[in-house]
């Protein structure tokens, strides 16, 4: 005879949801200083890869992404303290199928924050930090490991603000974060970079106001600038028009977001500070690279 509460249970566990499998699969290294884990987030039905943030039980926030030749690259600073927005900073190499670390390099002591990065061409890589931009021999850095020295940089003046940049049509695209008010974004051409000391407003061939807390930026196949918005409590995925910044459409997403990248397939990467040792507190936990897919944004 079947007990009626063994039919009960049977009848719960017939009941409850499938669960993805997105929510079973995880590469990369999971942290050791937690036992959470990532939760749902908006649109998380446009999610289809998701890796661990590299370095994260070693005390680094996760900022920069991009895809150069098939490879994610992934910008972080190193600091458990909330009141501390800087430190030793280091770049990783990261295999988009699996969430391996294929190699790593670290950043001089004046890039403290490497909110941006974008790839260049000849393999080269910039990194935007708050008042400088410099550009990097990635191949060269990656084998050698260690401190790479960079091939030039410029300090960005006011109101120029490196908090985030990207590379399209010929210019690299500086984006400044402001938590009060509109940021704005700058439009540099890669041209006039060679006989520049120093970048500032007047070298902008375009510029325009974003709106406040952006983090990151990244142009789709088809041209549209994204630009990422993010505290400790909202996250937002922002479609806008690339002449004059005009937000054409809005999407939720995981609080923390930061910078994003476009591959050669149309997804959309990203990865989110929330749950990094310093941002550990935050009601979400969700310190990942993760994949999108546009057109199922809602």
């Amino acid at each position: 005879m079947i007990r009626r509460s063994a039919l009960l249970a049977a009848g719960l566990l017939l009941a409850l949801p499938v669960l993805p499998a997105l929510a079973q699969t995880i590469g990369g290294t999971p942290p050791t200083y937690t036992d959470r884990q990532p939760g749902p987030v908006p649109n998380e039905a446009a999610i289809d890869r998701r890796f661990w943030a590299p370095g994260l039980d070693d005390g680094y926030v996760p900022q920069g992404i991009t895809v150069a030749d098939g490879v994610l690259l992934v910008s972080a600073y190193r600091s458990i303290d909330p009141k501390v927005g800087g430190g030793p900073s280091r770049i990783w190499a990261i295999d988009p199928k699996t969430g391996a670390t294929l190699g790593q390099f670290d950043l001089p002591p004046a890039f403290a924050h490497a909110g941006g990065i974008a790839a260049g061409s000849d393999g080269q890589l910039y990194v935007a930090d708050t008042r400088l931009l410099g550009r990097f021999d990635l191949k060269r850095a990656l084998a050698a490991g260690g401190v790479a020295e960079p091939l030039r940089t410029w300090p960005l003046a006011a109101p120029l603000r490196g908090s985030f940049m990207s590379r399209h049509g010929g210019a690299v695209w500086i984006g400044g974060w402001n938590p009060d008010g509109e940021g704005r974004m700058f439009a540099v051409p890669e041209a006039d970079l060679e006989d520049a000391a120093a970048l500032d407003e007047p070298m902008a061939a375009r510029s325009f106001p974003i709106p406040s807390r952006a983090q990151g930026a990244g142009f789709d196949p088809a041209g549209a600038l994204w630009i990422t918005r993010s505290s400790s409590r909202i996250g937002q995925l922002l479609k806008l028009d690339p002449v004059d910044g005009r937000v054409v459409a809005t999407h939720e997403t995981a609080i923390g977001i930061e910078d994003i990248s476009f591959d050669a397939d149309g997804g959309l990467w990203s990865v989110s500070e929330a749950g990094s040792r310093r941002w550990l507190a935050w009601a979400t936990f969700y310190p990942l690279l993760f994949r999108m897919a546009p057109d199922r944004l809602r």
